[in-house]
C-alpha cells in the first residue's frame, strides 16, 4: 500500500461539535412534538434524532399519527422555540480554537451542517469564525442530507480538495455515515448528541473524549502552506477574502 496522502482540509460539524446545543435542540422537538401531535418521545429517541436536517425531524412521527401532520407550522414552532431559547447555547471554546488553529496552519476549513441558512444564522455570530471558514454548506445546499454523502462532497467540490486528503468531525452517526460515504477521513466526539456506545460502534478513524483532546490533535497536523479557495462565496464569507485566497492560488472566486 502506498503512503497516504497528507490532510489539506478539516471540516466540521456544527451542533453538538462546536456548539453545545443538545438539550436545547431536544427541547424544542419535545414542545413541537407534544403540542402539535401530543407525542412525547423518550429523550434518548429525541436525541438520536439530532444531526438530521429539520424537514426530516418533523417528519419523524408520520407513521404513528392519523391524518394530516402539519409539517410546516412544526418547523415554525420548532424554529421559534429555538431562538427564544438560544441563551441555553454553550460554545464549546476549544472546539472553535480548533477551527482557529487548523485555518492558521494552512489548511481549508469548512463547516458541513444539517441547519437550514435560517436556523443556523440564529448561532452563526456566536461561533465569531467568519475570520477562519473557507465555506459552509447548510441543508438548502444539498437536495440530499446526511448521513448521505452528498454535503461533504459540496464542501469538497467548493475547496476544489480531494476526499483522500480531507477530515470529517462530527457527533453523529449521520456525520460518520456522510464523511464515510464521502471517501474522507471521520472522526467522532464524545460530548455531543448521539451516544458513546453508538459513535464508537461505527468505528470511526478518530475518537475524541474530550474537546481538549479534538484541540492537543489539531495542534499536533504539520504546518502547510497552500491554503485551499472557496469556489464561490457561499455563505457570505466576504468577497474580498475570497479574492485573496484565489488570488493565492492562482484560481476564480466566481
Amino acid at each position: 500500500m502506498g503512503k497516504p496522502e497528507p490532510l489539506c482540509a478539516v471540516l466540521f460539524d456544527i451542533d453538538g461539535t462546536l456548539i453545545d446545543t443538545v438539550d436545547l435542540i431536544v427541547k424544542a422537538l419535545d414542545y413541537t412534538y407534544r403540542k402539535h401531535l401530543g407525542i412525547a418521545l423518550p429523550r434518548d429517541e429525541i436525541r438520536r434524532l439530532i444531526g438530521l436536517p429539520l424537514k426530516a425531524q418533523m417528519h419523524y412521527l408520520d407513521d404513528r399519527v392519523s391524518g394530516d401532520v402539519p409539517h410546516q407550522r412544526m418547523e415554525a414552532d420548532e424554529v421559534a422555540y429555538y431562538a427564544a431559547n438560544r441563551h441555553l447555547e454553550r460554545v464549546i471554546p476549544e472546539a472553535v480554537q480548533a477551527v482557529q488553529t487548523a485555518y492558521r496552519k494552512g489548511y481549508a476549513v469548512g463547516l458541513v451542517t444539517s441547519k437550514n441558512r435560517e436556523e443556523l444564522m440564529l448561532s452563526w455570530r456566536k461561533l465569531g469564525l467568519e475570520s477562519f471558514v473557507d465555506t459552509v454548506v447548510t441543508a438548502d445546499d444539498t437536495e440530499r442530507h446526511k448521513p448521505n454523502p452528498d454535503p461533504v462532497q459540496k464542501a469538497l467540490e467548493r475547496l476544489q480538495i480531494a476526499p483522500e486528503r480531507a477530515i470529517y468531525i462530527g457527533d453523529t452517526v449521520f456525520d460518520i455515515s456522510c464523511g464515510r460515504a464521502a471517501g474522507v477521513q471521520v472522526a467522532a466526539v464524545a460530548w455531543g448528541a448521539h451516544l458513546p456506545e453508538d459513535l464508537r460502534a461505527t468505528q470511526p478513524d478518530y475518537y475524541f473524549e474530550t474537546p481538549a483532546d479534538l484541540l492537543e490533535w489539531v495542534e499536533q497536523l504539520p504546518v502547510i502552506e497552500d491554503h485551499a479557495k472557496a469556489k464561490e462565496d457561499d455563505f457570505g464569507i466576504g468577497t474580498e477574502r475570497a479574492a485573496r485566497i484565489g488570488a493565492a492560488t492562482g484560481g476564480d472566486t466566481g
